[in-house]
């Protein structure tokens, strides 16, 4: 660097002020610069950086694994919003070990923050001790240790809209399929809200799987569904994988989706858009999740779009407060499921067709 100041005429502060782009050096100056780097082949040595200014340019995302659309789909919006920032991605496979040591800050020697998915540890349990990385980490989650800045969008919003979803459907008895890891609050948030709004879901109907990541979880949850004899309108999954995987088999024992049995997904993902039949998700939007924000809405893979915006909601104490409540814009309609206008009424969502 010094070779390029003395050439340029300038002092080795201005040349590394031009080559970080900061403002300060006249255009003049600046082509001087710029004219030297390439006459000598001058090249930053990001590692030296580093080492002066103990900033290494990148951020770590932490997620179980890339098979699940939902981590996959995360991944991508996070790099979006980190521009030109690294991102350097971290798999963890839902190890508790793996993740107590990204906790523990295993990741600060290279980068500048970390973004951890939990899912083999309950954040919430953890002492605030054990959470007490050397550098910024923030979680998305649906819990976490106080002082740990989290992201994530309202469980009792999701549940809201799935409940409110299927009402206006007629369906009034469906089965939940979760995921049995310490970090889920989902599958009891989304059962809890099922019931408050009327209706009916059987214990049995709620069914845990440990293969969340695919469509083998939704299977193997038809067929545990399947084994109860329970009669079910509706099936609600934690992901749009597990939806994939649950129209697949339902349509193999013969079951008309959506026609008798309706599905739904989280996280309106490729899995949903392009199964057959397309399945209604709930929309978490990943985009406001990697930029801090949180939003969700249900997002119908047919003709009818509702989306719901939660109000804005606030940072507090280094935790991400989620707003209260949501409202849903979009297409109103005078009968359940038929837009206003004459618009044609989507096949996935006849509301007056008879449970199966």
């Amino acid at each position: 660097m010094s070779d390029v100041a003395r050439r340029a005429g300038v002092s080795t502060k201005t040349v590394s002020n031009v080559l970080r782009g900061a403002p300060g050096a006249s255009t003049a100056t600046r082509r001087r610069v710029l004219e030297a780097v390439t006459a000598l082949d001058y090249r930053l040595n990001p590692s030296a950086s580093a080492l002066r200014s103990g900033r290494r340019g990148s951020i770590t995302l932490a997620i179980p694994t890339l098979q699940q659309p939902l981590y996959a789909a995360l991944a991508q919006e996070l790099m979006r919003a980190a521009d030109d920032t690294t991102v350097i991605l971290e798999l963890t496979s839902g190890e508790a070990e793996h993740e107590q040591e990204i906790l523990a800050g295993s990741w600060a020697r290279r980068s500048d923050a970390a973004v951890l998915v939990p899912r083999a540890l309950d954040p919430a349990s953890l002492p605030a001790g054990e959470a007490s990385s050397p550098a910024p980490l923030a979680l998305i989650a649906d819990s976490g240790p106080v002082g740990v800045p989290r992201v994530s969008c309202p469980l009792d919003a999701q549940a809201a809209l799935v409940a409110a979803h299927l009402r206006s459907l007629g369906r009034i008895r469906p089965a939940v399929v979760g995921v049995a890891s310490a970090a889920d609050r989902w599958t009891r948030a989304c059962v809890r809200g099922l019931r408050e709004s009327g209706l009916r879901v059987d214990d049995d109907a709620v069914l845990r799987v440990g293969s969340p990541d695919g469509m083998l979880g939704g299977v193997e949850a038809v067929a545990r569904l399947a084994y109860t004899g329970l009669p079910v309108d509706a099936v609600v999954c934690h992901n749009d994988a597990l939806a994939a995987g649950a129209v697949s088999a339902l349509r193999r024992r013969g079951v008309r989706v959506p026609l008798e049995v309706a599905v739904i997904g989280r996280g309106n993902t490729d899995a949903a858009a392009f199964a057959t039949p397309t399945i209604t998700s709930v929309d978490l939007d990943l985009p406001a999740i990697a930029r801090g924000r949180c939003r969700c809405s249900v997002s119908e893979r047919t003709r009818l779009v509702a989306r719901a915006h939660p109000h804005r909601g606030r940072w507090s104490r280094g935790q991400w407060r989620p707003p209260r409540r949501c409202r849903c814009v979009g297409p109103r309609s005078t009968t359940p499921g038929r837009p206003r206008g004459g618009g044609a009424s989507p096949t996935a969502d006849r509301s007056d067709l008879s449970p199966g």
